[in-house]
């Protein structure tokens, strides 16, 4: 008998003592029979075992299990067994030079939330929305979202090839992206008549100050109307976007951060503002985690207007829990809130002023059309403005 299969028939018969004894003393409920549950599983693991065409080791069974559990909470939270805990720790670690993607796992396949802007795979061609197929020919359909980021980050391979799959999945684009270092990308601003426009690309450290002093001389500019545009914006730092949104808010809530196994807490704007104008924020499906904190923030207390599609829907606090069998479990314990304490999840934040992209044509597809190269989100919130796109204007969207 293995340690693995007997630690889990060990915890399969103590949980159900505790269960039965409950239950004699009435205390377990038909809806909340987690003995019921429990007898299904060891049914069904008993007969993969015995008459599954052909013999599965038990631990492979188990971490499967476990792993089955985790995917039916989110995409975030995940299993790593104790056979791989080594090249997580290795992972967990981080490189200097990773390719620059946010990614997670979708439909049975890596998913590129947003390469940074300026980064190996930026620079490659990558884009939000991309499948990741393979990665050095290994498929990512078998790999834990863990073991996806471990293999973009590998620095025994200096050069990574990608298989991706884009426009619905049915086109595939081959990529070789050499891994180098690079730096968080710098605030980059426009000016589009009597608009000023400021594009936050990632929340790093430091990213609220710089921020603040571009609004500062903004209002000393005597500039009245301003675009905020964070698509793309898909990590950083929770606490750096809270305080860039606290630049535009003189009160209202911010956020709060929610979970049974958190400490609760509320960011509540101060008096003082760097720019009292108008404001619209730009957003799209690659706005992420910090971005989304910012995006609502403006949205719920009235401070500006959103315009452009719904966001991804991730800002959420993760926690590494190392577990007695020498595996680990990194779950969801927490989530950050809109103004109104709803929590930032699935369909993410939903802008007032949503813009129609089904007639442009899919990423990576071949168009020619003019049409296809305009920046239709940033024309929307222009013309809220009364103003226009140049008609040179070539601005990809984030």
């Amino acid at each position: 008998m293995t340690r693995r299969r007997g630690l889990f028939l060990g915890v399969s018969v103590m949980v159900m003592m505790v269960l039965l004894t409950a239950a004699m003393f009435g205390q377990v409920t038909e809806k909340d029979n987690l003995y019921r549950y429990l007898s299904t599983f060891t049914e069904v693991f008993s007969l993969v075992r015995s008459s599954y065409v052909e013999e599965v080791p038990s631990d492979q069974l188990v971490d499967g299990a476990f792993s089955g559990v985790t995917d039916a909470i989110d995409e975030y939270s995940y299993y790593v067994p104790p056979s791989k805990i080594g090249a997580f720790k290795g992972m967990s670690a981080g490189t200097a030079d990773t390719l620059g993607m946010v990614v997670t796992k979708r439909f049975g396949y890596g998913y590129v939330i947003a390469p940074v802007k300026g980064s190996p795979a930026e620079k490659a061609g990558v884009e939000a929305g991309d499948f990741i197929e393979k990665i050095n020919d290994s498929s990512t359909a078998p790999m834990a979202v863990w073991q996806i980021s471990a293999a973009l980050q590998d620095p025994k391979k200096p050069v990574v090839n990608l298989i991706v799959l884009r426009g619905g999945m049915s086109k595939r684009e081959n990529f070789e992206i050499k891994r180098s270092p690079y730096h968080f990308p710098p605030l980059s601003s426009e000016k589009y008549g009597s608009v000023a426009y400021v594009k936050i690309p990632y929340f790093d450290s430091g990213s609220a100050a710089r921020f603040g002093e571009f609004l500062q001389k903004t209002k000393s500019a005597g500039v009245k109307k301003l675009i905020v545009d964070v698509r793309g914006n898909s990590g950083g730092s929770p606490e750096e976007a809270i305080k860039a949104a606290d630049e535009l808010l003189s009160r209202g809530t911010i956020t709060s951060l929610s979970g049974r196994r958190v400490d609760a807490q509320k960011w509540q704007a101060d008096a003082g503002v760097a720019y009292e104008g108008e404001v619209h924020v730009l957003v799209d499906s690659s706005t992420a985690g910090p971005a989304e904190i910012f995006a609502s923030a403006i949205l719920g207390n009235q401070r500006g207007k959103l315009v452009g599609v719904a966001t991804y829907g991730k800002a959420g606090v993760q926690k590494l829990v190392n577990l007695t069998t020498g595996g680990a479990l990194y779950i969801t314990v927490g989530h950050y809130t809109t103004p109104e304490l709803k929590p930032i999840k699935e369909q993410g934040v939903r802008p007032d002023v949503i813009v129609d992209l089904s007639g442009r044509s899919v990423p990576g597809a071949e168009s020619g059309a003019e049409s296809d190269k305009e920046d239709v989100i940033l024309k929307k919130a222009l013309s809220l403005f009364g103003e226009k796109l140049p008609l040179s204007e070539d601005k990809a969207a984030a």
